[in-house]
């Protein structure tokens, strides 16, 4: 597909305060994938809006390239931060573009009626983003666990449900909490249609603490690895958009 939509979509998120904040504080060293998550719903959310007036599998595949491009970014910021508050030299990891779920989701999608596909769009598109994140986080985790850390998982309850949807509502609230690595509930990772919780992870109960002291800038960076790449965040995703 010749049109660039990756362009598009950063455009079209220009005026977006809080989307580059939270790339901002990436840029800082204090976000982490609380941010990252954030950055996909909102990614998810323009998708989603773009892709309901000229949805095509051939869009999606699009669309979804352009958004796995800019959360493997956001991913990648966000676990070197990690690495660096919990001062160990790992190298961030991130994960493959999803085409066999891509492709599943242009499945379900060809099954649904055209006056239907919209919403059903704006539906999944966000989480579909999130999951994207969700991917990464548990590959560090892992990774960083087989090594000898002992990671933190986090999910935060996202509580944005409409009220008749209980079944839904129940499900995540109970997923909801923090937990050591191994002792996780078997889908902490999970999300139905349209879910909006976060799924997080810390290297150690270090790390997330140097995270939240230079939050509120009660430690400075002395002691701590940081990114030293002349190119912040911010940078690398506007150059993607423009060279795509």
């Amino acid at each position: 597909m010749e049109e660039n939509v990756l362009h598009e979509i950063v455009d079209a998120l220009e005026e977006n305060p809080q989307m580059w904040e939270m790339i901002r504080q990436l840029d800082a060293g204090v976000g982490t994938y609380e941010q990252a998550e954030g950055i996909a719903e909102i990614l998810g959310d323009e998708i989603a809006r773009q892709l309901a007036t000229r949805y095509s599998p051939e869009q999606l595949e699009a669309y979804a390239r352009a958004g796995h491009d800019i959360v493997s970014m956001v991913s990648e910021t966000a676990q070197q931060n990690l690495n660096d508050a919990a001062q160990i030299g790992l190298k961030p990891m991130t994960t493959k573009y999803p085409k066999a779920r891509v492709e599943a989701l242009a499945t379900e999608l060809a099954a649904v009626d055209v006056e239907n596909i919209s919403n059903e769009i704006k539906d999944s598109i966000p989480s579909f983003l999130m999951e994207m994140v969700d991917d990464i986080v548990k590959y560090n985790a892992d990774f960083q666990a087989k090594a000898g850390l002992k990671p933190v998982i986090v999910r935060t309850w996202s509580g944005s449900y409409p009220s008749h949807d209980t079944k839904h509502t129940d499900w995540c609230y109970e997923l909801a909490g923090r937990y050591e690595y191994g002792k996780e509930p078997n889908r902490v990772y999970a999300r139905h249609k349209g879910c909006r919780c976060k799924v997080e992870y810390f290297p150690n109960a270090k790390a997330e603490g140097r995270i939240t002291a230079l939050m509120k800038g009660e430690i400075d960076r002395s002691g701590v690895l940081w990114n030293t790449r002349a190119d912040t965040l911010e940078q690398r995703i506007r150059k993607a958009a423009r060279n795509k």
